[in-house]
């Protein structure tokens, strides 16, 4: 069953009635798939005693999250897959410089850095089963060379003017005995498609396509081969969201419901908003959420003028706003600046 994570800090309600809507309806944006880097290395004993146990976690969250294990040569540059890349396994490695500590470093959507062990059971259930406002849809075609289309789409609007869109090819599974005991790596960095530290991406728009191609290798196996793409800030290197080819199509098999737009003022704000209610709606739901998908502040509206959100407590960053009626999904944001 999907979890459905929430946090409080201004209101705090039971969501039994939510969970229903969702059971009833489906969601009513994006699944927000965690983005893990696994910076490890063959060689090397600690990510021999570590990364297994990280992987016999995230078995338990399979669908949920997107992974990336890439070989930068540390502490052992005799490592095979680094060996395989060596340009582009750095490249990676020093995209985050001064924030990877060591062999195995965990990269959590671009911003927070764990060894395996730091992955625990708790740290994935606080990252999985949110929404997003962003989009991140993958097809690709099979053969021995294939073509990647990947369109993201921006299901709130004016969430972001610019993103830095990075795709990569990996192996799924590699069965190998490596120097640290390890038998099975998951995910293996074997490229990048387009630049090596991204390319930029306007949203300006709401959406945007690129397509790319690339030829499988000799040594890789064919039926193991898949792109994992993800769009970040270019300043923060937070990242947003990311796909694969594997992951459900949201727009004809999970989303069911129409999005509206939603009127929230004053933006950007300096302390608190105001949500006018739609024409027609008197009784809603309203939740406020953060770019990672997470409930902040939950209020139960009964009126047809509008309803106060108190953001003092808040961060200055881009938030988003839900407010459910009924069968109706309405989907507004704002930006507060201190």
């Amino acid at each position: 069953m999907t979890r459905i994570k929430l946090m409080f800090s201004t209101v705090l309600l039971v969501f039994s009635l939510m969970a229903l809507e969702q059971t009833a309806y489906g969601q009513d944006l994006p699944t927000k798939y965690p983005t893990l880097e696994l910076f490890t290395n063959t060689p090397c004993p600690i990510c021999g005693s570590q990364n297994p146990g990280l992987f016999s976690r995230l078995a338990n969250y399979e669908g949920e999250y997107h992974l990336v294990s890439f070989y930068p040569g540390k502490p052992y540059s005799s490592c095979i897959y680094y060996q395989s890349n060596v340009a582009e396994n750095t490249a990676r490695y020093q995209h985050y410089t001064g924030s990877i500590f060591g062999s195995p470093t965990v990269a959590l959507n671009g911003i927070d850095f764990k060894n395996s062990n730091g992955v625990t059971n708790m740290v994935l259930e606080n990252l999985t089963g949110g929404e997003s406002w962003l989009e991140v849809h993958v097809e690709e075609t099979d053969g021995s060379t294939r073509s990647v289309t990947i369109d993201l789409e921006d299901h709130v609007g004016g969430s972001l003017t610019t993103g830095k869109l990075v795709a990569v090819v990996v192996e799924k599974l590699i069965m190998y005995n490596a120097p640290n005991g390890e038998t099975k790596h998951y995910n293996v960095f074997r490229q990048f498609l387009g630049p090596i530290n991204g390319e930029d991406v306007d949203m300006s728009g709401g959406s945007a396509s690129r397509t790319y191609e690339y030829t499988l290798d000799a040594e890789w196996e064919a039926d193991q081969v898949y792109v994992v793409a993800w769009l970040s800030d270019p300043a923060s290197k937070e990242i947003y969201n990311s796909g694969t080819k594997f992951d459900p199509d949201f727009t004809t098999s999970i989303k069911p419901l129409v999005i509206q737009s939603l009127s929230i003022y004053p933006s950007p704000a300096t302390s608190d908003v105001y949500v006018r209610m739609p024409e027609d709606v008197s009784s809603a739901d309203i939740h406020m959420l953060d770019y990672q998908g997470r409930v902040l502040q939950s209020i139960v509206a009964n009126t047809d003028a509008e309803v106060k959100l108190l953001t003092n407590q808040f961060a200055a960053g881009k938030y988003f706003v839900q407010l459910k009626s009924g069968n109706n999904t309405y989907v507004g944001s704002f930006d507060l600046v201190k």
